[in-house]
């Protein structure tokens, strides 16, 4: 894990909670039943490594890599979600 603040680490909790909220009513829109999100990636995964002036490497709070949008990854964890609740 790269060396993240205590504020950072913060800010990428509160962006994927506010990420499972938008899953978990998408996903009670079909089961009401389910009351939680399954997500394969942890917090320090909400980062991404970007290059800035003047010239170093800074993290900012994003989806996780591998994901082209927000949406892309919502649409995912609704998958993944149902797919565990399911079974």
């Amino acid at each position: 894990m790269e060396p993240y603040s205590e504020q950072d680490l913060q800010y990428a909790a509160e962006f994927r909670d506010w990420v499972h909220e938008e899953v978990l009513k998408k996903v009670q829109a079909i089961h009401p039943e389910i009351k939680e999100v399954v997500d394969p990636h942890a917090v320090d995964e909400y980062f991404q490594q970007v290059w800035d002036y003047p010239g170093a490497w800074y993290p900012i709070v994003a989806i996780p890599e591998g994901y082209k949008s927000r949406k892309a990854l919502v649409d995912t964890l609704v998958k993944l979600t149902i797919e565990k609740y399911a079974k």
